[in-house]
């Protein structure tokens, strides 16, 4: 059976459709690890929310915020994947008394953009200071870590970027972290970069 002008046209005009949604997912996507670079060239450091403490006690603000030093740093974790970050939280005044320990993921979802994956060990004593041993993370395998229920989504904002609950799996409760201008806002945590 052969081809008329008019089906040569419509599928020509079909594929030349396809190929502007695949080029315009590509460019969305390129943009995304564009995003995703930046992010993770701003995010590993040391940070403390001392200033929130300070103030909390000075205005006698009841609960006060506890005096918290945070480390994120990358590692290199192959089963967990390419942008994998060590994070721990100790007490500001006390680096020996770990308060928490979490393995952060960082992949790029050509539609809803940056997805972060927080994991909590099964055996947080095993990766205790880990930032100080990085190449322990090289043996960690997906038994060592415990997804989290919720994923977070980031996306630019203004100068800095937002996190938000993935909405394919949790609820839309608003904010859940914002890092902007040196400041990294987790829940009602404001942590300011010292290094």
């Amino acid at each position: 059976m052969r081809s008329t002008p008019r089906c040569r046209r419509a599928r020509a005009a079909a594929a030349a459709g396809a190929l502007a949604v695949l080029c315009g997912c590509a460019d969305q996507e390129r943009v995304h690890e564009g995003e995703l670079t930046l992010l993770l060239a701003v995010l590993p450091g040391t940070y403390d929310n001392t200033a929130q403490a300070e103030l909390d006690a000075r205005n006698a603000v009841r609960p006060a915020h506890d005096a918290v030093a945070l480390t994120i740093t990358h590692v290199e974790t192959p089963r967990l994947g390419h942008h994998v970050y060590y994070a721990q939280e100790t007490a500001a005044d006390d680096p020996r008394r770990v308060l928490s320990q979490k393995m952060y993921s960082f992949t790029v979802d050509e539609k809803r953009g940056i997805v972060e994956t927080l994991y909590q060990l099964n055996e947080p004593l095993r990766w205790r200071d880990g930032q100080l041993n990085k190449e322990l993370f090289t043996s960690m395998m997906t038994s060592d870590v415990q997804a989290e229920g919720c994923r977070l989504v980031w996306k630019k904002k203004d100068a800095g970027f937002a996190a938000t609950y993935d909405r394919t799996a949790c609820p839309d409760s608003g904010t859940q972290a914002e890092f902007s201008g040196g400041v990294l806002t987790v829940g009602n945590y404001k942590f300011r970069k010292t290094r």
